[in-house]
């Protein structure tokens, strides 16, 4: 397994132009050493079964064949990558999977093999297209649509699918950073070139693959910097800690949070022997970076990968192999890859046999290893009993048709218009029906592997299908790295416009050169550039006036390109990485803000609240139209696309009385489609909704936020932190160590406390429904202690017109005097409480909820506080067991200002937030 892009072979007149990027070396098989004799018959069974759980291995072919099947049998091995050699289709994976898992069982493994594969999607990927499964795009091409939700959707059909076909660990995803360097082997692999946006995208991919049911396994992990010239150095010992978190390490720390379970080290973390002192062991670098920074600092208990490989003590000498994986054991790793023919694998393992029987590995680190982390991690993704299920291909198929529109939807939104200066896009406005359009491509070898037997494809065969069917006159012309030939020319004298292709021109400078060429040739002619995989081919070359990326040259990739060349569709993609030599933020601009209108923006604006708000907050169209659809108290406003209407960003505002003279102004929401984001466009909506608060009567201060109806009572803590500091930077005020909190609780279990009830008795205070003869009397001590508190006063006046007063629950003692009084409401009453808070219903449709606890403000002031506390406490406890009493499971209770008295019930924290202010 390599970290470096590999260039694919081209054609028969070696053109060389990177085609296709995999990350799988493997060495030369020995076919003249002898086989090594089976272990001895005294050899330590349970040692040499634990350093088999830390062992992972390649092998070649379809079917099981006898060396794999003696790896497991004999050497016990708990791991096996799954490369290319090892697939033909989905069907044969399957059947050859679940074989591999019948050996391992039949050898009395406690847990299954442990079956990985390295599908990234996009350019590196093992299924999809025609081995099976849905061809979902790679990182880059997520990334540039904005949208972690979208990652997190992809990673969940990719986890799903894998998980069918019987795979168990993905070796996903890259979490490194893009480069424009031409040394940088990432490219395409990375989500982007923004640790913040890396971090994003990566959390969600994790999230992602353990809901569609698989582990992960981030890579490559280097604790390095990228330097000048593009060389990745692991250099934590002298480079300053600020700069290595806002850079490489960034997006690791993240994913660990976020639950990671595995790292795979990259080629780097190993000390380079030329620059080894005397005695300086060749783990040292390695045994830093995975103790101090992943162990200690970053707090990650997952696997530790690494590929022996890549260890310099290997340097290509067989005989050595066995002493790279002692020497990785030794660095802190858990698992080793062994990518090398059986007779060097079973070699190696017989080589860490030693050292441990030696004394040279502890045998504890073994077990530490085995047990602490690795099984750990095998049980919670795979047990025997669903391993062996005979496979169905009919799951993955179905899968397949389910997974559509997610490929779809990513593919259709990360091609990006990264410049179109003079407007040729669409290209169907500058050229007649029965002008020549030229098409140049590269000659590149196709993504999916083909059999021997299978005749050689072009893979841009299906984009000059797709803009044939736009256009009825497309000239698909290949070209390969000796020029452009005079057929080329005189196709150019021909043609009306030019489409020109490049793929990973920059690492073949016979590329550029055609580029440059085609720029002279084309004379003016309408000139479409389109970056086929990384983006930074004619990026900074401002001479190429309109440029496309579409991150991949794969066949959905190319269509939804197309599409956009000829104004199909509107490309909305946004470049992840910065233009070299220009700002990394994009210049923003003024946007045109207009209101709301129900019936065009309500479903729109569904969409864009799916898109920009975390999994955790679903509202459908109904709920989300009940909330922003109060005429008198609300204004809202959107920025839509200039050309195709499409809505861009939303900002909702509200107005709550406080008092007689007094109004509270809210911006509940300001959504930006994750698409158009750093453009603009949420601050021009900012600043129109607090024109619009200003400008209302009244106003004294506006919330961040909303009061009625409750969308978020403040900033959710999960937003990231330039989230704050966006607003911060724009005059809003926060205390940055209070929050306010939701809390839930499913209370068919819940029983009453015995001391509340006894103490209660004791002080002669009663609790019970608000009897409509008893509701003046309730109004008059609510309006008397509480008409400063926005809305409040009004919950409780509301209940007599929706004739649900005994949805308030009074507190009194025995001269009927009112001590305090709890609202409680549920999803089939008429309280409007209900239709005001949406996140009851939205966990479960018998979820209610209890609020607007009022105790009398005089128990505070004198020694009857602590009759205070008992009287609150048991307005608490009263409405939990009427909402049980109704038949509801759970009880929601929001803006939680007593946070210690509910968890002491039994509430747990469902939504935490930062309340921020700002001064009319």
């Amino acid at each position: 397994m390599s970290n470096s892009a590999v260039d694919a072979e081209m054609a028969d007149d070696g053109a060389t132009t990177t085609a296709n990027m995999t990350d799988t070396n493997s060495a030369p098989a020995h076919p003249d050493r002898l086989s090594p004799a089976p272990p001895p018959p005294n050899l330590d069974s349970e040692l040499l079964r634990w350093i088999g759980q830390m062992i992972m291995v390649t092998f070649d072919g379809t079917s099981v064949t006898p060396d794999i099947r003696k790896l497991i049998e004999k050497y016990h091995v708990g791991g096996i990558l799954l490369t290319p050699n090892n697939i033909r289709d989905s069907t044969q994976l399957s059947t050859l999977i679940h074989d591999l898992q019948k050996i391992a069982h039949a050898a009395e493994f406690k847990h299954p093999l442990m079956i990985a594969i390295e599908q990234e999607n996009g350019m590196v990927r093992r299924l999809g297209g025609t081995t099976g499964g849905t061809l979902f795009p790679g990182a880059m091409g997520i990334g540039a649509t904005r949208s972690p939700n979208q990652a997190f959707e992809v990673a969940k059909a990719t986890g799903a699918e894998l998980a069918a076909i019987g795979v168990n660990w993905n070796i996903a995803p890259v979490l490194n950073l893009a480069s424009d360097h031409q040394s940088n082997p990432i490219s395409v692999r990375a989500f982007g070139d923004d640790p913040l946006v890396v971090g994003k995208f990566g959390e969600a991919f994790v999230d992602g693959l353990h809901a569609g049911g698989v582990a992960n396994c981030a890579k490559y992990f280097h604790g390095a910097i990228s330097t000048e010239d593009g060389l990745r150095n692991s250099v934590y010992e002298t480079a300053p800690r600020e700069e290595l978190e806002t850079t490489e390490l960034g997006p690791f720390r993240r994913a660990v949070v976020a639950g990671l379970d595995g790292v795979m080290l990259g080629s780097s973390i190993w000390t380079d022997p030329d620059s080894m002192v005397e005695d300086e062991s060749p783990s040292a670098r390695a045994q830093l970076i995975i103790n101090s920074i992943l162990r200690r600092q970053f707090g990650f208990n997952g696997v530790v990968l690494c590929d022996a490989t890549h260890s310099p003590v290997y340097l290509n000498d067989t005989n050595k192999l066995g002493e790279a994986v002692v020497v990785a054991i030794e660095a802190g790793c858990d698992m080793t890859l062994i990518s090398h023919d059986s007779e060097s694998q079973q070699m190696s393992i017989e080589s860490v046999y030693d050292a441990v029987r030696s004394g040279r590995i502890n045998r504890g680190t073994i077990h530490d290893s085995v047990t602490t982390r690795i099984v750990p991690m095998k049980d919670r993704f795979f047990n025997w009993r669903t391993t062996l299920v005979v496979p169905d291909p009919q799951n993955l198929e179905h899968l397949v048709s389910d997974h559509e529109k997610i490929a779809q939807k990513a593919f259709q939104n990360l091609v990006t218009v990264v410049r179109d200066d003079h407007l040729i896009i669409p290209l169907s406005n500058k050229i007649l029906r029965r002008g020549e359009v030229l098409l140049l491509t590269p000659v590149v070898r196709p993504l999916d592997r083909r059999l021997p037997e299978e005749p050689t494809m072009d893979p841009f065969e299906c984009f000059g299908r797709s803009l044939a069917q736009l256009h009825p006159r497309i000239v698909h012309a290949p070209y390969r790295a000796q020029g452009l030939t005079e057929t080329h020319v005189e196709l150019f004298k021909r043609c009306s416009a030019v489409i020109l292709v490049t793929v990973n021109a920059r690492r073949t400078p016979q590329q550029v050169e055609i580029a440059h060429a085609v720029l002279r040739l084309s004379n003016g002619k309408p000139l479409v550039a389109v970056a086929a995989c990384d983006p930074h081919d004619l990026l900074d070359n401002i001479n190429f006036g309109t440029y496309l990326c579409t991150y991949e040259y794969s066949q959905p990739a190319l269509e939804s390109a197309a599409a956009i060349i000829f104004g199909e569709r509107h490309a909305s993609g946004v470049l992840p990485v910065h233009i070299p030599g220009t700002p990394v933020f994009r210049q923003q601009h003024a946007w045109y803000v207009e209101p709301w209108d129900k019936r065009r923006d309500l479903y729109p604006s569904a969409e864009v609240w799916a898109e920009c708000m975390d999994r955790r907050w679903p509202l459908d169209v109904q709920t989300l139209s009940s909330l922003l659809d109060r005429p008198g108290t609300s204004q809202h406003f959107v920025v839509r696309h200039p050309e195709n209407g499409q809505l861009l960003g939303l900002a909702a505002t509200y107005v709550v009385p406080q008092g007689a003279d007094k109004i509270i102004g809210s911006l509940a929401l300001l959504l930006v489609k994750p698409t158009h984001r750093d453009r603009g466009i949420g601050l021009s909506l900012h600043e129109c909704a607090i024109r619009h608060l200003k400008s209302l009567p009244g106003i004294t201060s506006i919330q961040l936020g909303s009061i009625f109806p409750r969308i978020f009572p403040g900033l959710p803590t999960t937003l990231p932190p330039e989230d704050q500091s966006w607003f911060l930077h724009r005059g809003w005020k926060c205390k940055p160590d209070e929050y306010i909190f939701d809390l839930f609780m499913y209370i068919e279990s819940f029983i009453q406390p015995e001391s509340i009830h006894a103490e209660l008795d004791a002080k002669n205070i009663t609790i019970a429904n608000c009897r409509p003869d008893q509701f003046p009397e309730l109004m008059k001590f609510e309006l008397e202690h509480f008409s400063a508190f926005p809305g409040w006063t009004e919950r409780y006046a509301n209940l007599e017109a929706t004739k649900d007063i005994a949805d308030a629950l009074i507190a009194f003692n025995q001269e009927k005097e009112i001590l305090g009084a709890v609202l409680v409401y549920s999803p089939m009453g008429n309280n409007q409480i209900a239709r005001d808070i949406p996140w009851p219903k939205m966990i479960d449709d018998r979820v209610g909820g209890l609020g607007f606890v009022s105790v009398k403000p005089e128990f505070g002031l004198r020694e009857d506080e602590v009759s205070g506390v008992l009287v609150r406490r048991g307005l608490i406890v009263a409405a939990i067991l009427e909402l049980k009493m109704r038949g509801l499971r759970g009880c929601f209770i929001d803006w939680a200002d007593d946070v210690q008295t509910y968890m002491s019930l039994g509430f747990q924290e469902w939504g935490k937030y930062r309340e921020f202010w700002r001064k009319i």
